[in-house]
């Protein structure tokens, strides 16, 4: 099947994130037991769909946890939706994704950015300009969940089957997309001296100008 589009992951696959974590010490410091249960609080809602995802989270873990929803509301608002992103700015994007996002400007494929989490933020830190970019968690349904790709690839206008997401998880993002009915790529399988390896491009389509939505 031809490529039409091709959407992204962040964390992981356009940016390397081991690294950056050591620049959330300060939040830890300030939230400890709020940042560190919002992450398993948002992994349990994979899988299930809700309008309002972060509402969710952090009644559950007020339930579940006894931490006050002032304390989770406060390390969700500074840590992970503040400091996190932040600390993309000026990051270098990895080898393999530079070599194919250059490589499919060139052939003029328009791309998306589907993450979990809100990613404007990241990728002007990056420097990279993409015309679609979806946040799961703002459509309330976490990968595996093929929502956020399926929305991806109405707005590039193209056919799920021809969209491919490039991403890092085989758990999130290669079963999202095999629920779309995408293609997939592991960004560790693309090479950065021949990042077209295997893909049979649709060249030469045009983007819908104009879109840029962080929520849907």
């Amino acid at each position: 099947m031809p490529i039409s589009a091709v959407s992204f992951d962040m964390d992981g696959t356009l940016a390397e994130v081991h690294r950056r974590q050591l620049g959330m010490w300060p939040g830890l410091l300030r939230y400890p037991r709020a940042l560190m249960a919002l992450k398993g609080g948002f992994d349990a809602w994979r899988g299930r769909r809700t309008l309002h995802l972060d509402a969710a989270v952090l009644d559950d873990l007020q339930r579940q946890r006894g931490i006050s929803p002032h304390r989770l509301a406060g390390a969700l608002r500074d840590e992970l939706d503040g400091r996190w992103p932040a600390l993309f700015q000026g990051a270098s994007i990895l080898p393999a994704a530079a070599a194919l996002l250059k490589a499919l400007s060139a052939r003029h494929v328009p791309i998306a950015l589907v993450s979990d989490y809100p990613g404007l933020t990241k990728l002007d830190g990056l420097g990279i300009d993409m015309p679609v970019v979806i946040s799961c968690r703002a459509l309330g349904a976490l990968k595996p969940l093929p929502d956020a790709l399926l929305a991806a690839a109405s707005q590039l206008g193209v056919p799920a089957s021809q969209l491919l997401h490039v991403g890092d998880r085989w758990d999130t993002d290669g079963r999202a997309a095999a629920a779309a009915g995408c293609q997939f790529r592991h960004i560790d399988d693309i090479d950065p001296d021949d990042p077209l390896e295997g893909l049979l491009l649709s060249v030469d389509r045009k983007v819908p100008s104009g879109l840029r939505p962080d929520t849907v």
